[in-house]
């Protein structure tokens, strides 16, 4: 039994770090349109939210990525 647990240990550790790099790259990618989204004057308003949005991303999946 104590064997199955550490495998589940093992398995879902790994799941969540490859989802924590997905939602990284996502998060990235999100940022990266908000900064075009702020480039372009006008649309600064529409910019900055997306740019929150990003850092909240980014800070989930820090915390997906962490490994206890």
């Amino acid at each position: 039994m104590r064997a199955l647990r550490g495998l589940l240990d093992t398995v879902l550790g790994l799941v969540t770090a490859v989802l924590g790099t997905v939602l990284g790259i996502v998060a990235a990618v999100v940022w990266l349109v908000g900064l075009i989204l702020c480039v372009t004057i006008l649309l600064i308003p529409l910019g900055l939210p997306v740019m929150r949005l990003a850092r909240r991303l980014f800070t989930l999946a820090g915390q997906l990525m962490h490994l206890p």
